[in-house]
């Protein structure tokens, strides 16, 4: 066994908490993803602290709230971007990787005169902290090349081969093009290459390493290659979690976001659903590579396995697309941890009904590696519960979300406002918005899980609006960003 551990943190981009078959669905197939699961623990009340894409990462590697970072939307500068677990674990001695992409915007006031990112969004950066990156996306040249000498046709050898269909030449009749395959084939996904880089890496590391493996899909453009594209028939499909009342809502907020209802044509829902499930089950495949090197090269019992994703994605449930708002489609998401100490064998294969949060992952890997966990950390090792401990469990989980773009055009609505907060426990979600002519929203999960029924306006619910208002506040008081406070009490 190798003398020092190793952490494999995975997250895959836009992933339902619900899409995995030791979660319960009953229709996909992720046999990598159960077995991971079987190996170790699977949290089924795992939750984000925000969406997009960018703000939520930004919460997993700092272990901090949206109110506590303040990068509420992508391309938004992280300031003090030292204070992450990469940083971290590398300053204890870990070698550490980034594979994929890291959803990171600089801050401005660190960077030279004449650096592009002083005046412009951008953020294809990585957190510090991070010794070997290989960045990828969709745009990679390493890729390109890769598919060059591999045959595939130069007008393929592009961003595009990762968005287009080998439609016929007749067309795609009364399907989505969604319905056929990509043009490249499953081996030579960017999925698989991303994958392959990450072996390697693993490989010539051996020991005493962390590194962080960020799958774009199952985030849009949604394409699979064969046999991905047919694996599921849309007849199969769940139902969306949606009805016609949400379109008639008087609430400003849910009257705004249903203006444009999605996946309204039944075929398309499926279809559009089918293609995700095919998607889903490819990133399985590359999640099996992994933990066959892992094997392979003798790291397996020595190595911490976190998979998880930064947000979640409607798919039509509430007549959405993407992963904004406030709904659990979007605030729930998959978290399996397999921890290869001795202390956890008496908990492998189990599912905790617990809530955990995605800032939890950051303590969880430090305790893992024997380290302190930094003061400015506001989430909790779950350690502890993977060994079967009992330690205080979490009662209630917290969600940001920053919509000042969503309304950007709202002349009402004053954008620093434009900003909701979500406590959610095994009874109530609370919504508080920021702006004035907006009211709280508040559902009943154990009567209306599907967060149909706002009760907010309802008389006899004042008592419990009251209550989480408070327990709002308190927490707001608590965890927004206080940096100087902290850095001073330091010196006192």
């Amino acid at each position: 066994m190798p003398d020092r551990k190793n952490v494999l943190l995975i997250i895959a981009d836009q992933f339902r908490w619900d899409c995995v078959g030791a979660a319960g669905n009953r229709v996909i197939k992720t046999p990598n993803l159960d077995a991971l699961a079987a190996e170790g623990v699977l949290f089924k009340k795992a939750f984000c602290q925000t969406a997009p894409c960018g703000p939520s990462r930004m919460s997993i590697f700092t272990s901090r709230y949206l109110c506590s970072t303040r990068t509420v939307n992508n391309m938004t500068p992280l300031m003090d971007a030292e204070d992450n677990l990469a940083w971290f674990v590398k300053q204890a001695g870990y070698a550490t990787a980034m594979f994929g992409y890291n959803d990171y915007a600089v801050d401005p006031r660190i960077l030279p005169e004449g650096d592009p990112r002083k005046t412009s969004l951008c953020y294809e950066n990585t957190l510090p902290g991070f010794d070997h990156v290989y960045q990828h996306e969709y745009h990679s040249p390493d890729y390109f090349a890769y598919l060059r000498e591999n045959g595939y046709p130069e007008n393929l050898c592009g961003p595009a081969i990762c968005s287009t269909y080998a439609v016929p030449p007749c067309g795609p009749g009364e399907h989505l093009p969604l319905r056929f395959p990509a043009h490249y084939r499953a081996e030579d996904s960017e999925c698989q290459f991303l994958t392959t880089q990450a072996r390697d890496w693993i490989r010539a590391k051996g020991s005493g390493w962390f590194a962080n493996v960020n799958f774009i899909k199952p985030h849009p453009p949604r394409i699979c290659p064969a046999p991905y594209h047919e694996m599921y028939d849309p007849a199969d499909m769940p139902p969306a979690n949606r009805r016609e009342l949400e379109l008639a809502s008087e609430h400003p907020y849910l009257r705004a976001i249903h203006t444009c209802p999605a996946l309204t044509n039944e075929r398309e829902l499926r279809e559009t659903r089918a293609c995700y499930y095919g998607m889903i089950s490819e990133i399985d495949a590359c999640v099996g590579r992994l933990m066959a090197t892992l094997k392979e090269t003798g790291q397996w019992d020595n190595t911490l396995i976190i998979f998880t994703s930064d947000h979640g994605e409607y798919l039509g449930d509430h007549f959405l697309m993407d992963k904004a708002h406030f709904y659990d489609e979007t605030m729930r998401v998959p978290f399996i941890i397999r921890d290869p100490s001795r202390e956890a064998d008496a908990c492998r294969g189990i599912v905790l009904d617990r809530f955990v949060e995605s800032i939890d992952s950051a303590p969880t890997i430090l305790e893992f590696l024997n380290e302190a966990v930094p003061d400015r950390f506001q989430g909790k090792s779950v350690l502890c519960q993977v060994r079967g401990g009992t330690d205080e469990p979490r009662w209630e989980v917290y969600f940001e979300y920053d919509f000042r773009q969503r309304f950007a055009n709202a002349a009402s609505v004053c954008p620093d406002e434009c900003v909701l907060w979500v406590l959610r426990d095994d009874r109530w979600k609370y919504v508080q918005f920021g702006p004035e002519g907006m009211p709280p929203l508040l559902f009943n999960l154990l009567a209306d899980p599907g967060e149909h029924e706002n009760l907010a306006d309802q008389p006899t619910h004042a008592p419990v609006l009251a209550e989480y208002a408070q327990k709002m506040l308190r927490w707001r008081m608590k965890h927004e960003d206080q940096r100087m406070e902290r850095w001073a009490a330091r010196y006192r």
